[in-house]
């Protein structure tokens, strides 16, 4: 008899001490939408770009496709980005610093969305713009013509963007879960 009183008072403090389902629904959510944002731009960065340049035919080509992709990678961020920046204010505990964890993690949030607004918007569009313009197409232009020359340049920027994103958001998922672990 001692012994089922026993089992159960250990029962009661083992379920007494884990979170309750709505403490772990938001950060389960943020953590989701973080992974699947930084995982789109990996997955683009190192398999869609590289691959669509291996494989297919021409540049002009490859650049269709990365073009189409890296608009749904661009539009995932502005979707997410304040979709997280709402969630990581909803569970910002009271009367946490502003000079916090969070407020590093918002400041980095804010920053991917920007990045990728700056691209769909600017860069990506610029660069559809002057590949359209090249008469013989891409893959027909020297390295010296000022419109490669340009083209090359936003690409760079593009590159640039999309790895500002990339190393804010490792920062924002591992600061999440460190902030996590504290609780």
């Amino acid at each position: 008899m001692t012994a089922r009183v026993e089992r159960r008072k250990a029962e009661r403090r083992r379920f007494s001490n884990s979170p309750k389902t709505e403490d772990v629904i938001l950060p389960f959510l943020e953590i989701l939408c973080l992974s699947v944002w930084i995982g789109s731009i990996i997955f683009f960065s190192f398999a869609v770009a590289p691959g669509a340049f291996a494989s297919l035919p021409s540049r002009q080509l490859a650049g269709l496709v990365v073009t189409s992709t890296i608009s749904k990678v661009e539009l995932l961020g502005i979707i997410l980005g304040p979709i997280l920046l709402i969630m990581l204010f909803i569970g910002r505990r009271p009367g946490e610093k502003i000079y916090s964890a969070t407020a590093i993690r918002a400041a980095l949030l804010a920053t991917m969305t920007a990045t990728a607004a700056t691209s769909r918007y600017f860069i990506t569009p610029a660069m559809v713009i002057l590949r359209n313009a090249m008469p013989d197409g891409i893959d027909n232009i020297p390295a010296t013509d000022p419109m490669k020359v340009q083209f090359d340049s936003l690409h760079h920027y593009s590159v640039g963007l999309m790895s500002v994103a990339l190393f804010a958001g490792l920062a924002v998922l591992f600061l999440t879960v460190r902030s996590l672990m504290k609780r």
